[in-house]
C-alpha cells in the first residue's frame, strides 16, 4: 500500500500574519514541492475562503476535496516556475487533496480562571462546513479572522462539532503551548476531562505543537490513549510540512478519522497512521521558560529556583513548554506506550542550506537552489527522509554530510523561548569558518545524538503568570466568621424597626439582602412571612437563585419578585383572570388615538409622555400650559380606562395604581410580617406609596414600620425622567421617625483610584443623604484612563485595540505576563444609549472579538404568538419547541427594567380556533379572533403579528415555520451561552460588574444628555436636577469597573445622519488631575495611511 504525508493544520490569508499570496492553488502547489499528499484547507469556518473552497475545489468521492484545474500550478511558486522555464504544465500534477480544516480560538472564564484554547475542527463535507459556521456565527464575527476568537467554552465547541455530522470531529491544538492550548501554563487545564468534560470520549488524537514530540508527551501516561499528530500550523506556503503526519493506505476523510481512532477503538481500516514528521522541538518558540524582552532564557530548574521570575526585571517569566510537560509527567523519563508508532525530527530544507550555502534561510541564494534540488532530487520531505545519500551528494555534497547528521540526530541544540525561535544546526561555528575558507569538513565527533535526556522533574511549578485570584477569596466581604464585615453586620442583625441602608457599590448589597433573609428564617420567621421586591426581575432571579442555593433542596422560600408581578398576582386573585398587559408602545398609541385629531404627532407623544411621568410621579402635569393639557390628558385617560376595563387591558402603570388602590382600602392587613425591598432610590413616587402601603395601614404611621428593610444608595439614583422619588430617605423618616439608617462603605469592587475618580464626578451635586466615601480593599488600586480621538471612528478603533490587549493578546504572540488576562465577557462597553451601539460593535467584530449587543424582541416569544404556534404544533403533530415556549424566563424588560408577561391560554385560542382557520395562514386570524381575549387590534396591527405573516409567507407553511422557529431559538441559546465583550446602555448595566469597563462618547449633548434629538447646544440648558441625575449616571458606569476604566471622547461624532463638533464633557472636569491617565490621539497621514498613536 502507499504511504502518504499529510499536514492538516495550516491558515489561509484570511487569518491575521499570514502571506498575502495564500490562495487554493498556490497551497496545492506547494503541497506538491513540499511532497504531501493531504493537506487542511485551513479557516474552513471564514466565508470569504469557504466560498473560495467551493469554487476551486470538488469532492473527489472519499470526502477529501481535489482542485477543479490542475492546469499551469507551477505559476503559482515564481521561484519555482523560473527553475522549469516554460514547462509549466508538466511539473505539478496537482494531486494534493484538501480536507476541510478550521482553528478556533477560545477564550472564556471557566473555574475562576480565564481559559484561551485552540481547536482544530474537521469535517467531510462543505455542506456541514456551512451548518457548524452558521451556529458559529451566533457566538462572534467569523468574516474577521480565519481563525475566529469565540468566547465559547471548548465542550460546548466540542458539542457543536459532533453534532454537525457524525464523522466531524475535534482536535486541540498545539496543547503545550503557554498562552492558547489545552495544557498551555498560562491559561490551560490540567486535564482532558477538565476541559471537555462528559464529551472528553470523544477526543482521540492531539497535535504536539512545535515546541514538542511525541517523546515529550510519553512522559505523561495520561496522553498514551491519543494519537499525538503534527502539523505546521503554516502561515504561508513555504512554511507547509515543516511538521506533518505520516499514513499507509488510500487517502480519505473515514480512512484518516479511522487511523486515528484506532488506538482506542481497536479497530483498524484500510489507512493506517505511521507516525510523525517534527520539527526538533528546541526549535520551537515557547519550547524554555524565559522573558523575551530582557533577552533571558532558562531551564525549567532554574525558574523553580527564582520563584518563576525573571531575574533581570523581576516580573513573572513565560513558563515554557517543557516546563509545563514535566510539571504534569509522571514519567521520569519518556515510555512509548504500546502500539503507539514512532517519529522523525526534521530541519526544513531551506534552513539546512542556509548553513551551507552560509547566507539568510530568506536569500535569493538559498531559494534559487533549494528549487534546483527540487527539480533535481524531488519534494522537500523525500529529499530530508528518504533520498538516498549518494544522490543528494552529487547534488551537494555539503548538504549531504549535513542531512546525515540530520536524520542521525547529531545536531546543536538552542532552545527557543517566550516567542523566540530556537536555532538547531549541524555545524559547528569552526566548521561554518572552515567552509568559508574552502576548507573540507571533517565527520564531526561528539556531536549530540538522537537521543536527549530531559531535565529532572521540578519539584514545584510557579504560579502561573496572569493566574487571578479566585472570585470567592477577592469578593466576599469575611472579616468576621459569619462572612459580614461589621457594617454588613449591623444591617443583617437590625431590627425589629425600620431599616433603611445605604449601600454603595460594590458594597455587597445584594451579600447583605441575602443575609437578612438567611437570619430572620434562621430566626424562626416563617417563609411565606417573608417578601423581598426587586426592581428587576434579573435581580429576583439571582436573590432566588442564591438563596435557594443556600438554604438547600427541599427549603422552603420567601416570594422574591418585582413589584409589577406582586401587583399581577393581586390583580389575578382579584379578578379572577390576568389582564392582557400592554407593551409600551401599545400603550402609548391607545393613548394617542384618544387625543385630538387636530394635534400634531410630536405634541400628541409629548403629551403621553408628560402624562405618564405624571402618573408615576403622584403629581399633576406641570408647564406653561400644564391646565389645559391636562383636561387633554385627563379625557384621554377615561377613553383609554374605559376601554381597557371593557377588553380587560393594562398597562404596567395600571398595575402599580390598582395595587395602592388595594393597599389603601379600609381594613386592608398586610400580607408580609417583613417585606424587604431592593433598590429603593430606583422606585417612583406611585410605586414607594405602594410598598408602604404593603408595610402597613397609614393610621401605623407613629409606631410601625416592623418588619421593614430597605436597601440602596440614592448616588445611584438614575431613573428620575421616569418619576423615581428621589428623596426616599426623606419620605421615610416622615412615615417613620424611628427609622434606622445605616451605610456600607467598604468597596469589595474597584480600585481606590476607580473610586476616587467616581466620588470626584458626584463631589459637586451630592445626593441627598449619600453614604460616605468608599473604601477600597488594601492594594486595589485600579487604573482610570481619559481619551481624546479626533472622531468617533478614531475612538472605537482604539477601544478595541485596547480590548484586544486586556484579554491578553489574542494569537500566538509576543505577551507581557505583568498583568492578568482577561476573558471577553469580562469586558463592557457602556453607552449613554442605543444609538451609540452599533458602531462600536463594529470596530470591535472587525477586530475579532467576540462582542454582544442588545436584542429586538423576536415575534415569536411574543405570548399570543407564542399561542399561536403551540396550536400549530399540536395540529400538525410536532413536537413542542423552547422557541415557541412563551412562559420563559427571559422576556425582555420594559422600558422602566421591570418584566410582567400575562400568557394567553393556548387552550382557549383553540377553541377559537377552528382547524381549517389555522391551515390557511395567520393572515386569515384577526376577522375570527379580533374580539378573543387576549388578543386585540393593537396586536393584529403589531410588529409580532406582521413578523409571524412574513415569516409564514417566507418558510412555506407552518410546517416551514415551525421547524425554522426551532433552529433560531438554538442558535440563540447558542449565542447566550458564549462569554462575549458587553455593549449596553448605562441604565442597563446597573448592578453589574466588569473587570474592564469603556465609557466612550462622554461629550456635551450625549452625557449629560441633551434629549431625544440629539443637539449639544442643549445640554447647557438642563436643569439642575437634571444634570444632577447625568453625574449619577456617569458615577454608576464608572463603578462598574473593577481594575480597569477607560473613559473617552471624540472631537467628531455622526449621529441620526448629522455630523457635528464635540466638545469633552463638563463632567469630566470635576477629575483629579493627578489620578488618571490622560491620551490624546493625533491623526497622523503619512503615505495615505493613518497611524493612531493608541494608549
Amino acid at each position: 500500500m502507499t504511504t502518504f504525508a499529510a499536514d492538516l493544520h495550516i491558515h489561509s490569508r484570511y487569518s491575521r500574519a499570514t502571506s498575502k499570496g495564500l490562495t487554493v492553488r498556490s497551497l496545492a502547489a506547494w503541497a506538491e514541492v513540499k511532497g504531501l499528499s493531504v493537506l487542511g484547507t485551513g479557516d474552513c469556518t471564514h466565508p470569504g475562503w469557504l466560498d473560495e473552497i467551493g469554487r476551486e475545489l470538488v469532492d473527489d468521492g472519499s470526502g477529501l476535496l481535489r482542485l477543479r484545474d490542475t492546469s499551469g500550478l507551477a505559476a503559482e511558486i515564481p521561484g519555482l516556475a523560473d527553475q522549469l522555464g516554460g514547462h509549466h504544465g508538466a511539473a505539478l500534477a496537482g494531486n494534493a487533496r484538501f480536507m476541510l480544516q478550521g482553528e478556533i480560538s477560545s477564550i472564556y472564564k471557566r473555574g475562576g480562571r480565564v481559559r484561551k484554547v485552540h481547536n482544530l475542527v474537521y469535517l467531510p463535507t462543505l455542506e456541514a462546513a456551512k451548518s457548524l459556521n452558521q451556529k458559529l456565527a451566533q457566538v462572534g464575527n467569523l468574516a474577521s479572522d480565519g481563525r475566529p476568537i469565540l468566547g465559547l467554552d471548548s465542550r460546548i465547541l466540542l458539542e457543536l462539532v459532533l453534532q454537525t455530522h457524525p464523522e466531524a470531529f475535534l482536535v486541540p491544538a498545539h496543547i503545550w503551548t503557554p498562552w492558547f492550548s489545552l495544557f498551555g501554563s498560562m491559561s490551560g487545564f490540567d486535564s482532558v476531562e477538565e476541559c471537555y468534560g462528559d464529551l472528553s470520549a470523544h477526543i482521540f488524537a492531539m497535535e504536539t505543537g512545535l515546541s514538542s514530540d511525541p517523546g515529550m508527551n510519553w512522559t505523561i501516561s495520561a496522553l498514551d490513549r491519543y494519537r499525538m499528530i503534527s502539523n505546521s500550523d503554516a502561515h504561508s506556503g513555504e512554511k507547509l510540512a515543516r511538521e506533518a503526519n505520516l499514513f499507509r493506505g488510500e487517502a480519505s476523510f473515514s480512512g484518516i478519522r479511522q487511523a486515528l481512532r484506532a488506538h482506542q477503538t481497536g479497530l483498524q481500516g484500510d489507512c493506517e497512521f505511521l507516525g510523525t514528521v517534527e520539527f526538533f522541538p528546541e526549535e520551537g518558540k515557547y519550547h524554555m521558560d524565559g522573558h523575551r524582552k530582557c533577552n533571558w532564557s532558562m531551564e525549567p530548574g532554574e525558574t523553580v529556583a527564582n520563584r518563576g521570575l525573571c531575574p533581570v526585571c523581576g516580573k513573572p517569566a513565560t513558563l515554557g513548554v517543557l516546563h509545563r510537560v514535566l510539571a504534569l509527567a509522571d514519567r521520569p523519563e519518556p515510555v512509548q506506550p504500546e502500539g503507539q508508532p514512532g517519529f522523525d525530527s526534521l530541519i526544513p530544507l531551506k534552513e539546512v542550506l542556509s548553513e551551507v550555502l552560509d547566507v539568510g534561510a530568506g536569500s535569493k541564494k538559498v531559494a534559487l537552489e533549494y528549487f534546483r534540488l527540487i527539480t533535481a532530487l524531488g519534494p522537500e520531505l523525500f529529499i530530508l527522509r528518504e533520498a538516498p545519500l549518494p544522490d543528494i551528494r552529487r547534488a551537494s555534497p555539503v548538504l549531504a554530510e549535513a542531512v546525515e547528521r540530520m536524520r542521525a540526530g547529531k545536531v546543536l541544540r538552542k532552545s527557543g523561548y517566550d516567542g523566540e525561535f530556537g536555532v538547531i544546526t549541524v555545524f559547528t561555528p569552526e566548521e561554518r569558518a572552515e567552509m568559508r575558507h574552502g576548507g573540507r569538513l571533517v565527520a564531526a565527533q561528539g556531536q549530540r545524538g538522537r537521543k536527549r535526556a530531559l531535565p529532572a522533574k521540578t519539584e514545584a511549578e510557579p504560579e502561573a503568570a496572569g493566574d487571578p485570584e479566585p472570585a470567592a477569596q477577592a469578593n466576599a466581604p469575611a472579616t468576621r466568621p459569619d462572612g459580614l464585615n461589621p457594617a454588613q453586620a449591623l444591617a443583617v442583625y437590625a431590627g425589629p424597626g425600620p431599616t433603611l441602608v445605604l449601600a454603595g457599590p460594590g458594597t455587597g448589597k445584594t451579600h447583605t439582602l441575602i443575609r437578612r433573609v438567611e437570619h430572620l428564617l434562621d430566626e424562626g420567621v416563617p417563609a411565606d412571612a417573608l417578601a423581598v421586591v426587586t426592581f428587576t426581575r434579573r435581580a429576583a432571579g439571582e436573590l432566588s437563585e442564591r438563596l435557594a442555593s443556600s438554604r438547600g433542596p427541599g427549603q422552603p422560600l420567601p416570594l422574591t419578585d418585582t413589584l409589577h408581578a406582586l401587583a399581577l398576582a393581586l390583580w389575578t386573585m382579584r379578578r379572577g383572570q390576568p389582564p392582557v398587559l400592554l407593551s409600551e408602545d401599545a400603550a402609548r398609541k391607545l393613548f394617542l388615538e384618544s387625543l385630538p385629531e387636530n394635534m400634531s404627532k410630536s405634541e400628541r407623544t409629548a403629551l403621553f409622555r408628560r402624562h405618564s411621568l405624571a402618573r408615576e410621579s403622584l403629581a399633576p402635569l406641570d408647564g406653561p400650559t400644564a391646565e389645559a393639557d391636562g383636561a387633554l390628558a385627563a379625557q384621554a385617560q377615561a377613553e383609554v380606562a374605559e376601554l381597557k376595563a371593557t377588553r380587560n387591558l393594562a398597562d404596567f402603570t395600571d398595575l402599580i395604581e390598582f395595587l395602592l388602590a388595594e393597599v389603601r382600602q379600609p381594613g386592608f392587613r398586610p400580607p408580609f410580617a417583613h417585606l424587604l425591598v431592593d433598590e429603593i432610590q430606583d422606585l417612583s413616587a406611585l410605586q414607594l406609596e405602594a410598598v408602604l402601603g404593603l408595610a402597613g395601614p397609614p393610621e401605623n404611621i407613629g409606631n410601625g414600620g416592623e418588619g421593614f428593610f430597605a436597601i440602596g444608595d440614592p448616588d445611584q439614583s438614575i431613573y428620575g425622567f421616569r418619576g423615581a422619588a428621589g428623596n426616599v430617605q426623606e419620605r421615610l423618616a416622615k412615615r417613620w421617625p424611628g427609622l434606622a439608617v445605616l451605610a456600607l462603605a467598604e468597596n469589595y469592587r474597584s480600585g481606590q483610584g476607580i473610586l476616587d475618580a467616581a466620588r470626584a464626578v458626584l463631589a459637586s451635586a451630592p445626593a441627598d443623604g449619600s453614604p460616605p466615601p468608599l473604601r477600597a480593599r488594601p492594594g486595589a488600586t485600579g487604573q482610570v484612563e481619559l481619551v481624546q480621538t479626533p472622531d468617533a471612528h478614531f475612538e472605537a478603533r482604539c477601544i478595541a485595540e485596547r480590548a484586544r490587549k486586556l484579554l491578553g493578546g489574542t494569537s500566538l504572540t509576543l505577551l507581557d505576563a505583568s498583568a492578568p488576562p482577561l476573558a471577553p465577557g469580562d469586558i463592557a462597553v457602556l453607552v449613554r444609549f442605543r444609538a451609540l451601539i452599533n458602531p462600536l460593535k463594529a470596530a470591535l467584530e472587525q477586530a475579532g472579538l467576540p462582542c454582544s449587543a442588545p436584542e429586538a424582541e423576536v415575534f415569536w416569544e411574543e405570548p399570543r404568538v407564542a399561542a399561536i404556534l403551540r396550536v400549530a404544533e399540536k395540529l400538525f403533530g410536532l413536537p413542542a419547541g423552547d422557541g415557541s415556549d412563551g412562559g420563559s424566563g427571559d422576556a425582555p424588560e420594559n422600558a422602566t427594567g421591570n418584566t410582567t408577561e400575562s400568557t394567553p391560554d393556548d387552550r382557549a385560542v383553540a377553541v377559537n380556533l377552528p382547524e381549517f382557520l389555522l391551515l390557511q395562514g395567520p393572515r386569515v386570524l384577526p376577522p375570527a379572533l379580533r374580539e378573543s381575549p387576549p388578543f386585540d387590534r393593537f396586536f393584529w396591527e403589531g410588529p409580532a403579528f406582521r413578523d409571524l405573516c412574513q415569516e409564514f409567507d417566507a418558510h412555506h407553511g407552518w410546517v416551514g415555520l415551525l421547524d425554522w422557529v426551532r433552529l433560531q431559538a438554538g442558535l440563540a441559546e447558542l449565542r447566550h451561552s458564549a462569554q462575549k465583550v458587553r455593549l449596553m446602555t448605562l441604565h442597563a448595566a446597573k448592578g453589574l460588574e466588569f473587570e474592564a469597563v469603556f465609557l466612550p462618547a462622554l461629550e456635551e449633548g450625549i452625557l449629560p444628555f441633551a434629549g431625544p434629538g440629539w443637539r449639544p447646544e442643549d445640554a447647557a440648558a438642563l436643569s439642575p436636577e437634571a444634570l444632577a441625575e447625568e453625574r449619577r449616571l456617569l458615577y454608576v458606569g464608572m463603578t462598574r469597573a473593577k481594575s480597569t476604566l477607560c473613559l473617552s471622547c471624540a472631537g467628531e461624532r455622526t449621529l441620526y445622519g448629522r455630523r457635528c463638533t464635540q466638545t469633552p464633557s463638563r463632567l469630566l472636569d470635576a477629575l483629579p488631575k493627578d489620578a488618571l491617565r490622560r491620551r490624546q490621539i493625533v491623526q497622523k497621514m503619512k503615505s495615505k495611511q493613518t497611524h493612531l498613536s493608541l494608549f
